[in-house]
């Protein structure tokens, strides 16, 4: 067994903005010889993934969501000792904390709690917290997918020195699937998200409305689950109040691929989001080529950039912000001079964001751990 043996803990990661993660990041994971990884997943993920032969595939068991977590504090660690493991990387806030070198990649930010209600949820949430503030604190090394979230756990102090290794850009791959090509519809605004309470959408339905308003054969686009059905039919309800339903199309989720010929067919995409941790979608959208709009919050901007490589227009979330998000969609969708400007900046700005960049984050952060361990 090589000395260098790393486990990445996949456990955690079913579908959605993990589970595109670990796809891009693996294969350049796997090219970087200092380190030997092994992959922990459940059967389930490892049918959604293309895993590189040089890594070696350990199987979980399914489990229900309580058991899986007591399975991963105190099974997985006497695993990977067996498997001869020196650092284990969970895919997640957190991970087996009697685990070799426990660490972990910070994907979930606590400030998405203020948008959910109910005791259950805020347990949810306070546990979150504590799980993630234990095993950074247990960590010789850990990774956070955007600045703005480190703070939410970590001392001012160290979190500055916490290593970014954000989501990226399979860019050969949209290239290959010529979507900046083809014809955009310019009456589609379209929004990516599953149904969580932090997306926001009523916010988004009040903007459309008056967009609407304006340009009456205006079409909104909503792909995500239904994760949430309460927050999906309040949005259904209120499509229905503000009589936009029949400009509205909800998409329960789609592939990859066609998710991302969807956001290059569109005119504009939207993200009232009021938490993110990495807003994966409007990086997606500025790689397909699409003119973006954002609220001006710090997590918005560690995506669109700052100043000179703003690459997005972005609305003031104060006064009335369904108005500004109406007017900054129709400045896009009605002037294609702007429009075109935006999609050069998303597309440069995109660029900026690599897999084998975001892998040599975590091969270099893990490498020097291993040397000094």
């Amino acid at each position: 067994m090589p000395r260098n043996t790393a486990l990445l803990n996949a456990l955690h990661t079913t579908t959605g903005g993990g589970l595109i993660y670990l796809q891009g990041v693996l294969p350049e994971l796997a090219r970087d010889e200092r380190v030997a990884w092994q992959l922990l997943v459940t059967p389930a993920t490892l049918a959604k993934l293309n895993v590189p032969s040089t890594i070696k595939v350990r199987l979980a068991p399914t489990l229900g969501f309580g058991v899986s977590h007591l399975w991963e504090q105190l099974v997985l660690p006497v695993l990977a000792h067996v498997w001869g493991c020196r650092i284990v990387l969970s895919n997640a806030n957190y991970g087996p904390l009697l685990a070799p070198r426990a660490s972990v990649i910070l994907h979930t930010t606590p400030r998405a709690a203020v948008a959910w209600h109910g005791w259950f949820w805020k347990l949810y949430w306070a546990l979150l917290r504590g799980l993630t503030r234990l095993c950074i604190w247990r960590a010789p090394v850990y990774f956070s997918v955007a600045q703005h979230i480190v703070a939410d756990y970590a001392p001012p102090a160290r979190a500055a020195r916490v290593p970014l290794a954000p989501p990226a850009i399979d860019h050969t791959a949209i290239a290959a699937m010529q979507v900046q090509a083809q014809p955009r519809d310019p009456n589609l605004v379209i929004a990516v998200g599953d149904f969580y309470p932090q997306k926001n959408y009523p916010l988004l339905l009040q903007a459309f409305a008056k967009l609407r308003a304006t340009m009456p054969h205006a079409r909104l686009m909503i792909v995500g689950r239904p994760v949430q059905a309460t927050v999906r039919d309040e949005v259904m309800r209120l499509a229905r109040e503000l009589d936009i339903h029949g400009g509205l199309t909800l998409v329960p989720g789609l592939p990859h691929t066609q998710l991302l010929k969807a956001l290059a067919l569109a005119g504009v995409y939207c993200s009232t989001s009021s938490a993110e941790a990495f807003n994966m979608p409007v990086l997606e959208a500025m790689a397909c080529g699409t003119p973006v709009v954002v609220l001006d919050t710090p997590f918005q901007r560690e995506v669109a950039g700052e100043d000179a490589t703003m690459a997005a227009v972005l609305v003031k979330p104060e006064g009335d912000v369904a108005a500004g998000l109406a007017i900054a969609m129709l400045g896009l969708l009605a002037t294609p001079s702007l429009a075109g400007l935006m999609s050069r900046r998303g597309l440069e700005r995109a660029q900026q964001f690599t897999w084998a960049a975001t892998a040599r984050t975590l091969n270099d952060g893990l490498a020097k751990v291993l040397r000094l361990g």
